[in-house]
């Protein structure tokens, strides 16, 4: 991030909203200028919108943005503006989804000719969980592991445009990040090969998040998931130290939806993605 006051700006959002204001695949876009509006009142970051590519099975690529919007902003002229001009960051022609958190840009993108096609809900809870009798015996992510979690990734997350194209070198980029390293990603194997993982981070305010949770297709239906869910929160509670355990889920897919309500997770936000009508 070249701007320290866009970070400033950031943080303050998180705080006032209760969860972080864009997604790890557009803040690592803030290197691109070409990526990334910025726009200021009185020397004040106000509104920021960026952009992130996502590669796509056929190998074309598609196109989200999102946006930050100071709350005293957040009325539907100024969201219309932002949008506009958001709009014009992917190449002309692209594919273009927009993510949103509020409802005063939901209105400004549907007047622009905008539907909503899927919403992810903001999950939480009070860690540690209940303890369970079965703990799923995991181990530690290492250097070598990469292409086998990318394979699982690929194929846990094939319908998934966003999460379906990560690669090596994205990979890298997330570990490296603070609060994302090896001591929170677990792998679960069967048979000396990795079935499944739980990629857990750590937050500067303290929350610890599922940040990503896969399946092999194969290994699916045997209750693996839920297993690795339970093990990621524990990590977080119990090497960590941390009270708080957060996730993002698609809500169309009913099961996990299920599965976190049941082990006592609630529902704090929800982000939707819109895209034109054509």
């Amino acid at each position: 991030m070249t701007d320290p006051r866009i970070e400033v700006f950031l943080q303050k959002l998180a705080e006032i909203d209760g969860s972080a204001p864009l997604s790890d695949a557009k803040i690592d876009s803030f290197g691109s200028e070409e990526r990334i509006l910025v726009i200021e009142e009185s020397d004040e970051v106000v509104a920021v919108g960026v952009t992130a590519s996502h590669l796509q099975p056929d190998g074309t690529f598609h196109w989200s943005i999102e946006t930050a919007l100071d709350p005293g902003l957040r009325f539907a002229a100024f969201e219309k503006r932002l949008a506009e001009s958001s709009l014009a960051l992917p190449p002309v022609g692209a594919s273009i989804s927009v993510w949103s958190q509020r409802t005063s840009l939901d209105s400004a993108l549907l007047d622009l000719g905008f539907a909503r096609v899927r919403e992810v809900a903001y999950f939480e809870a009070a860690l540690p969980l209940h303890p369970t009798r079965d703990a799923l015996e995991t181990r530690l992510f290492g250097a070598s592991d990469a292409a086998e979690v990318l394979r699982v990734n690929r194929a846990a997350f094939a319908s998934h445009r966003e999460a379906a194209s990560l690669d090596e070198a994205e990979l890298g980029r997330l570990m490296a990040q603070e609060g994302m390293g090896s001591d929170g990603f677990l792998l679960a194997q069967e048979d000396g090969r990795i079935v499944g993982f739980c990629w857990t981070r750590v937050h500067a305010n303290g929350d610890g998040e599922i940040f990503r949770i896969a399946v092999s297709p194969e290994a699916q239906g045997r209750g693996l998931g839920r297993s690795l869910v339970l093990a990621g929160f524990a990590r977080l509670a119990g090497h960590f130290g941390l009270s708080k355990g957060t996730l993002w889920v698609d809500l169309s897919n009913e099961g996990a939806v299920a599965l976190y309500r049941s082990i006592g997770m609630t529902q704090a936000a929800i982000n939707r993605e819109f895209e034109r009508l054509v």
